[in-house]
């Protein structure tokens, strides 16, 4: 693994913004107002943020939790645009604990992983917002529990949660978060992504499964995490980056992606 190639590559082809994630993770000198000025920008009169960060476009769920994570990392959470973005969450929030993708955003034509309606896009979505909303203190929320409850009603009896893998690593999130790493529920999760990993060969989403290995509290010496660390170094391309299975586009943030992953478990 070469870190100083990655990091050469980002900033050599980075946006602005990609850039300023990349000053944080160094440590380097920096502005808050950098990423506040974008949000501001960016973020609709609901709280959202508009659907493929298209200025104009409805608000879009699964774009909003994505910059809601963002802000957590960033430490933005005592901002103006921090507290509209909690409140669009906790009020899209369905009946039975879950998110689903916003209705107004068929218009779009959506990706199959974001359906407005689609059970399997309202397992992951619900997973990601109650991973990030315990990481901004609501762990001990009514809305973590209902959320918690909708997601264990959707699990089967070998501990894999409904719909895309996905859902099943981020609930090792939730549920390490909430009922510890020793827990029934996280050890079975665990066993599925472990079967599964032969098919994980993105630069991005391995490094998402890190990132929920991490905030469960699982340590670099757990075999799934460290199969994983293993599969996220040997994918590192000559250029210093590392690849995306949703295009050249986002090979800059997968690169990022991939080095907060790496970060987090001190591994540079």
């Amino acid at each position: 693994m070469d870190i100083g190639k990655a990091v050469a590559f980002v900033e050599e082809n980075g946006s602005g913004f990609e850039k300023y994630l990349l000053r944080f993770l160094l440590g380097k000198e920096r502005s808050d107002e950098i990423p506040l000025q974008y949000f501001r920008g960016l973020q609709n009169r609901d709280g959202g943020f508009p659907y493929n960060n298209a200025k104009g476009k409805a608000s879009c769920v699964s774009v909003t939790n994505s910059h809601f994570d963002v802000m957590i990392e960033l430490k933005l959470t005592d901002s103006e645009v921090f507290r509209k973005t909690v409140e669009y969450l906790l009020r899209v929030q369905n009946e039975d604990g879950s998110w689903s993708e916003s209705d107004e955003i068929k218009r779009y034509d959506p990706p199959f992983w974001d359906l407005p309606g689609d059970l399997k896009t309202s397992m992951w979505l619900t997973a990601d917002i109650t991973n990030h909303l315990m990481q901004a203190g609501f762990k001990e929320s009514q809305v973590v529990r209902r959320a918690a409850g909708f997601l264990l009603s959707n699990r089967d009896e070998e501990g894999k949660f409904a719909g895309y893998l996905q859902a099943t690593w981020i609930s090792v999130g939730v549920f390490g978060q909430l009922s510890g790493i020793e827990s029934e529920i996280v050890k079975k999760a665990l066993t599925m992504i472990d079967r599964s990993m032969v098919k994980l060969k993105d630069g991005t989403v391995l490094a998402w499964c890190l990132q929920c290995f991490h905030a469960a509290g699982l340590d670099k010496e757990n075999p799934v995490v460290r199969k994983c660390i293993n599969e996220l170094v040997s994918l590192q391309q000559e250029n210093g980056s590392w690849i995306s299975s949703d295009g050249e586009t986002y090979t800059v943030s997968a690169t990022v992606n991939v080095l907060k992953a790496l970060r987090k478990y001190a591994l540079w």
